[in-house]
């Protein structure tokens, strides 16, 4: 499978069914460094994320797939006023955020992560809050190749603060 070829991203809503799919991709080494510090097991992925796949939970869930149908990353997006002590953390009065992460490790500094985050805050994000018009994404200060694929579709750092003792850097994209 050569990967590399052109990174053509689609999206679908999380199930119960891709749980352990996750539940691997959150024990790889590159996914552990920066989104999921402890080991996960299947039941915690599944309590973790299973109020947000039968939608009790405001927080919407996709993954993303290779134009092969193959999945490859995760990706999340919510309205920041629906967790207020995260905009308060943040020091917003709205807009929405997106956190992710590629799950595959073939697929990892292979061009995925920027297409499918462009595509994701085009096609998904802005579409499903089509009120917000800003959108933000956090990174670890010392997460430099997050944050690179983040500016390189458009986000612009507007600021810093500290997570679970962790110096954070915030980006923001406008919708266009």
């Amino acid at each position: 499978m050569d990967v590399r070829a052109k990174p053509a991203v689609a999206f679908r809503p999380v199930s119960e069914a891709d749980f352990p799919l996750m539940t691997g991709w959150l024990a790889q080494p590159h996914v552990r460094t920066f989104y999921q510090k402890d080991p996960i097991s299947l039941a915690e992925v599944a309590a973790k994320y299973g109020g947000r796949v039968r939608g009790e939970d405001p927080t919407r869930c996709h993954l993303a797939h290779d134009g092969a149908g193959r999945p490859f990353g995760y990706l999340q997006c919510y309205r920041n006023l629906d967790w207020p002590e995260w905009a308060e953390e943040i020091g917003v009065d709205g807009g929405l955020s997106i956190d992710l992460y590629i799950g595959e490790p073939a697929y990892v500094g292979a061009g995925y992560g920027r297409a499918m985050l462009g595509a994701y805050v085009r096609e998904v994000a802005f579409a499903l809050y089509p009120d917000e018009t800003r959108c933000f994404i956090a990174h670890a200060q010392d997460n430099a190749s997050a944050l690179a694929c983040s500016r390189s579709v458009g986000f612009r750092d507007v600021g810093d603060f500290v997570e679970d003792g962790v110096d954070m850097r915030l980006l923001l994209i406008e919708r266009s």
